[in-house]
């Protein structure tokens, strides 16, 4: 594992309560690695098995969230497993953690995360919020106790 240096802010960050979470910030700013590791946390807190980890497509997600240095896999190791093709009884891509299941959403792909969303989850973080499908945000955010999400700040007119 990399070391995890945070700052003042990011601690309080952390300590804070909200059903609802908001990261918005420059590119490289430590959004992304503050939140998924929050969120993380949040997972094994929660009385759910099922929980979402969503963004623009399973490649941008690998890349920037699971396999991404002081990302899911290199900050909790081997108590995460990402399940690229599914395994068992869970098809669909998905991270197991500590007796959880985090499936692992494009929001690209409409056919996949409306197989995903028939019930109940615990904990949603949502990539690039100001991207994303809106009928998935509406989805998604709906079924969760717990939602994070993440703005970069591209196109003001997203």
């Amino acid at each position: 594992m990399s070391d995890l240096i945070l700052s003042t802010k990011y601690k309080a960050f952390l300590k804070h309560n909200a059903p609802v979470e908001f990261l918005e910030g420059t590119t490289y700013a430590g959004k992304t690695t503050v939140g998924v590791f929050k969120f993380m946390l949040k997972v094994a807190q929660s009385q759910k098995k099922l929980h979402i980890l969503s963004g623009l497509d399973l490649g941008t997600i690998e890349k920037n969230i699971i396999n991404a240095d002081l990302g899911i896999l290199d900050i909790f190791g081997t108590l995460a497993e990402y399940n690229a093709a599914g395994k068992g009884k869970h098809s669909l891509p998905h991270i197991s953690y500590q007796n959880k299941i985090i499936y692992v959403l494009g929001y690209d792909n409409k056919s996949r995360w409306k197989k995903a969303l028939g019930g109940q989850y615990g904990c949603l973080y949502i990539d690039e919020i100001n991207i994303a499908d809106m009928e998935y945000v509406r989805e998604a955010s709906m079924r969760c106790d717990y939602m994070m999400a993440t703005l970069n700040p591209d196109n003001p007119d997203l």
